[in-house]
């Protein structure tokens, strides 16, 4: 009997070993087991959370912070981005594609592309892009004489950036344009809150004062704009928005305005050709002239003179033309422009003596004038003057290549016809200067002078020397020199 309890204990603690064996292996999967149910409501929480803000990124689009693409959630979430930007990245290459039309002069299409990127953006989602939208529209309109429709443009503008101040002064110059002084001057003075020292600002409300009537307000802004401006300031000034109002038809405002710019800078010579154009739209053609001619007097222009010529003869007096033109000769004496002008408009008149005297003397005064060489050369051939006639045209071929442009060794002076990088002469780098081959002759001509004078003083020294050398005794006369030359 002892022995079978002495078993029966055996067993028991054997079976005890075994159950705590078991309990011990079953113990950490069980724990994770419970662990997972235990935490599983806070991951999902958190899953959700995850794929809740993706989304909602994913639905602002306006947002600047990159879409996280990774994962399942990612991948849902750009897929909903792509499909809810559409129209926004649509409207943004549209509006891109419109701005580049626009710089290249392509106004159709820029007008085209604008106004798609518009209906794109409905949300104007790309709002500083509707605002510049709206002012290359607007410009479109000004061009073609809408002024309601370019108001319109502006006015979408303002409405979207109140501060804008380009478009703030052009929806009060479309109002002016329209003869509604009063939302144009409220316009202005809302601009010059936003910048109070504009000079152009100033400059529109002085115009729409001086259209109103209102003379004493135009002069206090006419005032204001010249207070403390240099003259080249508002010289500049007055002849762009003088050129503004003239592009765009309204030629007693640009009248006023060029004549302002000539009483602050009368030797622009530029201002006399467009004052003149103006008189001569007109139908002022002998105001036109005068105009023509005080600029020449100023300055000479090839424009200038074209339309003396195209005037004098056909619609004012030659004579009146050529009386100008001899007051700007005696003004300018040494310029052979001048008289070659001069000559033109003489033999307009039959006076062809007088103009081959003319064109002697603008050839003499200006070589390098080689359609006056050319004329000249012309009327000697016309009458039977052969040997005159080749004279000139060589010297007018040899001006043309003293004109030509060629490439000078800056070291050693090497010519050539082509720019290089390395000199052939010198074997340096980088030392090839573009200049005429007239310069190249003269500092050519200039060096040989310099080389016989140096060869005739050598040759007057061994002189002097040998007569002195004759003088001395016998033994102490010194050894001939050799010239290094030979």
């Amino acid at each position: 009997m002892e022995d079978v309890g002495l078993l029966a204990d055996l067993l028991v603690l054997l079976g005890a070993f075994f159950l705590g064996f078991v309990a011990g292996m079953l113990f950490m999967p069980l724990r994770r087991l419970v662990l997972g149910f235990w935490n599983a409501p806070g991951r999902l929480l958190k899953g959700t959370q995850n794929v809740g803000a993706r989304l909602r990124q994913a639905f602002g689009s306006a947002t600047d912070e990159p879409l996280d693409r990774s994962g399942v959630t990612g991948k849902l979430a750009g897929a909903v981005s792509d499909v809810l930007t559409l129209r926004v990245r649509r409207a943004e290459v549209a509006f891109r594609q419109g701005m580049e039309a626009f710089d290249q002069g392509d106004y159709e299409q820029a007008r085209r592309r604008l106004r798609a990127a518009i209906l794109w953006d409905g949300g104007q989602e790309l709002k500083p892009m509707h605002v510049l939208a709206h002012l290359r529209l607007g410009w479109l309109d000004e061009e073609r004489g809408d002024w309601s429709q370019a108001r319109e443009h502006y006015q979408q503008a303002v409405c979207l950036d109140p501060d804008h101040l380009p478009a703030t002064v052009r929806l009060g110059m479309m109002y002016f344009h329209l003869g509604e002084t009063g939302p144009a001057i409220f316009q202005f003075q809302r601009a010059l809150e936003l910048d109070p020292g504009n000079l152009d600002t100033h400059y529109y409300l002085y115009a729409i004062y001086r259209q109103a009537g209102m003379e004493r307000e135009a002069l206090d802004q006419l005032r204001i704009v010249k207070a403390g401006e240099s003259s080249e300031k508002l010289v500049d000034l007055f002849a762009r928005h003088g050129e503004e109002h003239f592009r765009l038809g309204r030629h007693a405002e640009a009248l006023s305005d060029y004549e302002l710019a000539l009483q602050l800078g009368p030797r622009t010579v530029g201002l006399y050709r467009a004052l003149g154009d103006l008189y001569y739209l007109q139908r002022q053609p002998h105001t036109a002239l005068d105009t023509w001619c005080r600029g020449l007097w100023v300055g000479y222009s090839e424009a200038l003179a074209e339309r003396v010529l195209s005037v004098a003869g056909s619609e004012v007096d030659a004579w009146s033309a050529i009386q100008l033109v001899r007051d700007c000769m005696t003004e300018h004496p040494h310029d052979g422009r001048y008289p070659f002008l001069l000559s033109r408009l003489v033999r307009q008149v039959g006076e062809e003596e007088e103009g081959i005297v003319l064109l002697e003397k603008a050839v003499g005064l200006s070589p390098h004038l080689l359609e006056a060489q050319q004329e000249l050369g012309d009327l000697y051939a016309q009458v039977g003057q052969e040997a005159k006639a080749q004279a000139i045209y060589r010297s007018g071929l040899r001006a043309a290549l003293e004109n030509e442009r060629v490439f000078r060794c800056r070291a050693c002076g090497y010519v050539t016809q082509e720019e290089q990088s390395r000199c052939l002469r010198c074997s340096r780098w980088g030392t090839f200067e573009e200049v005429r081959l007239g310069q190249v002759e003269g500092a050519g001509e200039l060096s040989r002078s310099l080389l016989q004078r140096a060869d005739a003083m050598r040759q007057s020294l061994r002189a002097a020397w040998s007569r002195i050398s004759g003088q001395l005794p016998s033994g102490d006369r010194a050894p001939v020199i050799e010239d290094a030359s030979e």
